[in-house]
């Protein structure tokens, strides 16, 4: 079962390809996008509990952490033994159990629209599609540059507007859920908080 959660922790960094073609923004597909990004732009801090389900059967919680721009936290609940951290340049996956770590660059995964510092969903990502349904917004996306380094879907919630969760599926329809619980906003976080753990003691950094 910890094997499952560490690839399903790994699959938030690597992708795998997916074949999908982008249809033209509409009008108020872009004014969807423009609220998006405003929301986005004007957060400085948000903490979470997440709740992780893999369509394999493996489940996981813990706390997200986000400070832009760049930083973000995933803490799995023990007995997880991950750890997911972006310093801003990269994002840094930890196994405890197994004394490993594995950096991807942040600009190369599409969950670096989290920290980016000012978002623009339309720069460095393709909008695959804008879904709109009462009090819910769903964005389909994909990198740019990279087409077939994965995809993900977020889901808002529309009044107010709030990300309430994002699902990446790889080529062998393996879906990764991420859902967030109990979110707050505009509370002080150290920087410190985002630093990998120290596997010399076990310990995560966070003072």
């Amino acid at each position: 079962m910890k094997k499952l959660l560490a690839l399903a922790a790994l699959a938030l960094c690597l992708l795998l390809p997916q074949p999908s073609d982008a249809a033209p923004l509409s009008a108020e597909d872009k004014q969807v996008l423009a609220r998006i990004e405003s929301y986005f732009n004007g957060l400085t801090t948000l903490q979470a509990r997440f709740l992780q389900v893999s369509n394999q059967g493996a489940t996981a919680q813990g706390i997200l952490s986000l400070k832009r721009p760049g930083l973000m936290r995933f803490e799995y609940d023990e007995p997880s033994p991950v750890l997911l951290v972006s310093d801003g340049t990269w994002l840094i996956f930890q196994d405890n159990e197994l004394q490993q770590t594995t950096h991807v660059p942040l600009g190369s995964t599409p969950l670096a629209v989290l920290v980016e510092d000012p978002v623009d969903l339309t720069e460095n990502l393709e909008v695959l599609e804008v879904a709109r349904n009462p009090g819910v917004i769903r964005l389909l996306m994909r990198m740019r540059d990279d087409p077939e380094a994965g995809f993900i879907q977020m889901v808002f919630s529309d009044s107010p507007l709030e990300l309430r969760q994002w699902t990446i599926t790889d080529a062998q329809g393996v879906e990764v859920k991420v859902a967030l619980l109990e979110t707050r906003k505009g509370m002080e976080l150290q920087d410190s908080l985002f630093k990998p753990r120290d596997f010399a003691t076990g310990k995560f950094n966070e003072k």
